[in-house]
């Protein structure tokens, strides 16, 4: 026996105990209390969850577990893709609970667990086997569960004879079945990986083997597929399933799809076990790339047209001696939620150079970022000049009551200027940027490395491209900002840039 199988026996029985020890049978109960209690689990997904899995019911179900299990309950032919962040215990659901609860109501005929590889997938099907064999509550009110194999050669059978198979991405699924019983339940879990999705043949080759080999195996009338994960390709096999790899394609018909972001309008999705402030923290450390991935379905690629060797950090000239300073805000369309970033970004001029002095870029309030906006002010005012610009329809509209009530607090008017023109398309007007970026021109401050603001800007920036659904409020202030100073700073570009060929405005 290898170590690694000893290694995951070990962690197996102290699972095991764990179950055992979290939901203890009552000797002394009366029969129609157990009766009571069967009956109502039969029908009562929360309730289930509850009673009979209290080690891993640390938090209520949330809302969208709710609707996913009594969907799946309600439809004995559903196509289901729960498209879950990442901690959202969309394994637990799809490969334990859920199928268990469907065992109780008569309902489960044998199923097959997928995983990325057989050992994988032999390891999900061990926490099935740990709850049919060891949980003293389960066994109590349903009877006396596996009679034969094992989770370590991925295929045991329950007492009633339903079989409960681990079947690796791509191996043969075909004549699957337990005497006359065909598996009627099958959840595909987590089986895109980081290599998988850089190679579209294989991709392909996995999505064929889902809907033909795989699907196929189950029973014809009335079986479920169920498949988890997280969208971290935007052309994984989890895409392709779902049916929108591309942004014009429509979604694949008859499929129940329940997409789930960590955050939805500025709050927890599952509020009952997260916080806000426990996701932030999170995500901070984790970084804008990872988190978009993991907790919000937007797999970025990174320099498709802002190349990371083309950032430039060093040394900026003293506030006082620069040509220009110009703080530019890009509030979102979205003010009165934390759903979308608020930027503000301070680019300062000296001859042809443009340097980036301060960064905001956070999913917040405007009433927050307009008291940043307030400090930075009260910060450099008797340094130099900063001046403060946004774009004129947000100033004269709904942002105004935001800085009416900062002005009342600080006794004085932030000068901020609308920014007038009539702007052309954004893709283009960011991806203009380049060549400041491309040539050395734009130079971020070295002491604003550590700031996470300025990180998260950069990330949006190295993120960019056509299409994308990552956040771009941060360059889309940068462009507002670099404008200006270009346009208005223009007089003082006399600087010669040797070697390369200038451009107006240098």
């Amino acid at each position: 026996m290898s170590n690694l199988l000893k290694d995951k026996q070990k962690e197996w029985q102290e699972h095991c105990r764990k179950i055992q020890e979290a939901n203890p049978v009552d000797p002394r109960e009366a029969f129609a209390m157990k009766q009571a209690r069967i009956s109502k689990a039969k029908s009562d997904y929360q309730y289930f969850v509850e009673t009979y899995f209290k080690h891993y019911a640390s938090a209520p179900c949330a809302h969208f577990q709710l609707r996913a299990a009594r969907r799946i309950k309600a439809d004995p032919n559903i196509f289901a893709i729960l498209e879950w962040h990442r901690e959202a215990a969309k394994s637990v659901h799809a490969d334990v609970l859920i199928p268990l609860w469907l065992k109780i109501n008569d309902e489960l005929t044998g199923m097959i667990l997928v995983g990325k590889n057989f050992d994988d997938a032999s390891g999900l099907l061990s926490d099935v086997q740990a709850e049919l064999q060891y949980n003293p509550l389960f066994i109590n009110d349903f009877g006396i569960q596996v009679t034969l194999g094992s989770w370590e050669e991925g295929d045991f059978v329950t007492s009633d004879g339903i079989q409960f198979i681990a079947v690796g991405r791509g191996q043969s699924p075909r004549g699957i079945r337990n005497r006359e019983k065909r598996p009627n339940y099958c959840s595909c879990d987590d089986i895109d990986d980081d290599e998988l999705v850089q190679n579209p043949d294989r991709v392909g080759k996995v999505v064929d083997w889902i809907l033909g080999s795989l699907y196929g195996a189950l029973a014809i009338k009335q079986s479920r597929f169920v498949m988890v994960g997280n969208r971290i390709h935007k052309k994984s096999v989890l895409a392709h399933i779902v049916g929108d790899t591309d942004e014009n394609q429509p979604k694949r018909k008859g499929i129940f799809h329940s997409k789930i972001k960590a955050v939805i309008n500025g709050k927890p999705s599952w509020p009952e076990r997260y916080t806000m402030e426990e996701l932030q923290r999170k995500f901070d450390r984790m970084g804008y790339y990872l988190t978009q991935r993991e907790y919000f379905h937007n797999p970025v690629v990174k320099g498709k047209i802002f190349k990371s060797e083309w950032i430039t950090w060093g040394k900026v000239p003293a506030l006082k001696d620069m040509d220009m300073i110009v703080g530019y805000l890009d509030p979102s369309y979205k003010p009165k939620t934390t759903n979308d970033y608020k930027a503000f970004r301070v680019w300062g001029a000296k001859g042809h150079r443009r340097y980036l002095l301060k960064s905001f870029v956070r999913q917040t309030s405007i009433t927050e970022v307009v008291k940043f906006m307030y400090d930075y002010y009260e910060l450099t005012r008797d340094k130099c000049v900063v001046n403060f610009y946004m774009e004129e329809v947000f100033l004269q509209g709904m942002f105004f009551d935001d800085f009416e009530a900062e002005a009342i607090e600080r006794k004085y008017y932030l000068p901020v200027a609308g920014d007038n023109r009539q702007k052309p398309d954004k893709f283009s007007r960011i991806q203009s940027l380049s060549p400041l970026y491309e040539r050395g021109v734009a130079i971020y401050d070295e002491r604003e490395r550590a700031n996470p603001d300025c990180q998260t800007g950069l990330e949006q920036l190295l993120g960019f491209e056509k299409g994308s659904n990552v956040h771009d409020d941060a360059p889309d202030a940068d462009e507002g900002a670099l404008f200006i100073l270009n346009k208005v700073g223009r007089v003082n570009s006399a600087e010669p840039v040797m070697g390369k060929r200038r451009s107006s405005g240098w």
